[in-house]
C-alpha cells in the first residue's frame, strides 16, 4: 500500500475544512444520493452527505455496483442477520467529523504534520477505507485523492441544491443518479442510470461438483442410521484478527449444535473470502468429524440454506429454514467471550 504524501494529505483537509465551514448537511438529506466518478480508474462512488439527522457528520461513499445496492437496501431498511457481514463485504469510503478521542494516534500525527488544530464536538476529521472483510483501515495514497476530489465535488453538488438549481429527487422515478466526472480537464454532470439489482430474495439451490458428491456418498454410506437434529450457522464474527502492524480482517465462524443437549458438535474459524465450494467443505468437514450425522439440520437463512442444501440433499438429511434459539445461546457465550 503507497502511502499519502503530504501534499495528499494537505489536499484533503484543505476540502474538509470547506466541507466544515460549509455544512452542506443543513439543506442536503442523509438519503439524497448522488455519485461522483473517480478520475483515475472510472469507478462510481455513490455518495451521501451525513449530518441531517444531527449524529454523524460527513461523507460516505459506497463504491461500486454492490456498493449502490447496499445504499438502496440501508434505505429500504431491509435489516437482517447478516447486515454486519454485508456491511463488511462491501468497499467504501468514509470522512466524518468526530469528537478527538475518536481518532488514532496515526490520524492525530498527520494533521499534527500539517500544523492544523480542531477543537470542539464533531470537528475533527477521521478518514476510513473499507475493504471486503478487513476492518475499517487508513487510507492509502488512491483512496486520499478520490476521497479529496469527491468531497470538493460534493460540496458543488450540495450548493446546486441550495440555489435550487438542482434537486437530487429528480431522476428517482426513471432510476436516474445525478453523477460528477472528469473530462477534458474540468468536472461535469449528468443523470446516469443506476445500476440493476436483482430483484426479491434468491431461492436457488447452489450446485456442488462430482468429486464432493461421490466423497459424501462415502460418508452416507459409512455413516450409517442418522439421529437428532442439528443447529448450523455461518457467520462472520465481529472481532479483527490481525496483528498491530497489519489491516486486521474479520473471520467467518462454522458453528454446528446439536439441538437437544445444546452441545457444540462442530466449529471453525475461515478467511472472510472463502469461496462457495471452501465453504461447503467446511460443512463437510464438520459432519465428517461428527460421531454421528444428524437426520434433521435447521439453519437461520436462505443464504446459508444455499450452501447447505447439496450436501444435506445428497447425505439425505431433512433441511429446514428456522429460528435458531439453542444455537443463538452457544453464539451468544462465544461473542461474550471474544468481545465482553
Amino acid at each position: 500500500m503507497t502511502e499519502p504524501n503530504r501534499d495528499d494529505w494537505a489536499a484533503l483537509y484543505q476540502a474538509v475544512i470547506a466541507f466544515q465551514q460549509t455544512a452542506p448537511w443543513e439543506w442536503v438529506d442523509n438519503e439524497a444520493l448522488f455519485a461522483i466518478e473517480n478520475p483515475d480508474d472510472g469507478e462510481v462512488g455513490y455518495s451521501t452527505i451525513l449530518g441531517s439527522g444531527g449524529e454523524e457528520f460527513g461523507l460516505g461513499m459506497f463504491l461500486g455496483d454492490h456498493g449502490y445496492g447496499r445504499y438502496v437496501r440501508l434505505i429500504e431498511d431491509e435489516t437482517e442477520a447478516e447486515d454486519f457481514e454485508e456491511d463488511i463485504m462491501v468497499r467504501s469510503l468514509l470522512m466524518l467529523l468526530v469528537d478527538r478521542d475518536v481518532l488514532h494516534k496515526r490520524d492525530r500525527e498527520v494533521f499534527r504534520s500539517l500544523g492544523l488544530r480542531f477543537r470542539g464536538r464533531n470537528a475533527w476529521p477521521f478518514f476510513r477505507s473499507q475493504q471486503p472483510g478487513y476492518a475499517p483501515w487508513f487510507l492509502d495514497k488512491r483512496e486520499a485523492i478520490f476521497l479529496t476530489a469527491a468531497i470538493q465535488q460534493a460540496l458543488i453538488v450540495a450548493d446546486e441544491v441550495r440555489n435550487g438549481e438542482l434537486d437530487l429527487l429528480e431522476g428517482e422515478a426513471e432510476n436516474l443518479v445525478l453523477t460528477r466526472y472528469y473530462r477534458g480537464g474540468e468536472w461535469k454532470e449528468e443523470w446516469r442510470s443506476a445500476p440493476i439489482l436483482s430483484q426479491g430474495k434468491e431461492t436457488y439451490v447452489e450446485s456442488i461438483d462430482t468429486v464432493k458428491e461421490a466423497e459424501l456418498y462415502l460418508l452416507r454410506d459409512k455413516a450409517g442410521e442418522h439421529s437428532g437434529c442439528w443447529e448450523l450457522d455461518i457467520f462472520m464474527l465481529p472481532v479483527p484478527i490481525g496483528s498491530a502492524s497489519e489491516k486486521p480482517h474479520f473471520p467467518i465462524c462454522f458453528l454446528a449444535v446439536e439441538r437437544k443437549l445444546g452441545l457444540i458438535v462442530g466449529t471453525n474459524l475461515t478467511d472472510p473470502w472463502l469461496s462457495l465450494s471452501g465453504k461447503q467443505d467446511e460443512v463437510i468437514q464438520i459432519l465428517k468429524n461428527a460421531k454421528q450425522l444428524p437426520g434433521e439440520m435447521r439453519v437461520a437463512s436462505n443464504k446459508v440454506k444455499r450452501i447447505v442444501e447439496p450436501i444435506t440433499n445428497t447425505l439425505g438429511i431433512k433441511l429446514r429454514v428456522t429460528s435458531l434459539s439453542v444455537l443463538q445461546k452457544v453464539k451468544v457465550g462465544l461473542l461474550e467471550r471474544f468481545v465482553g
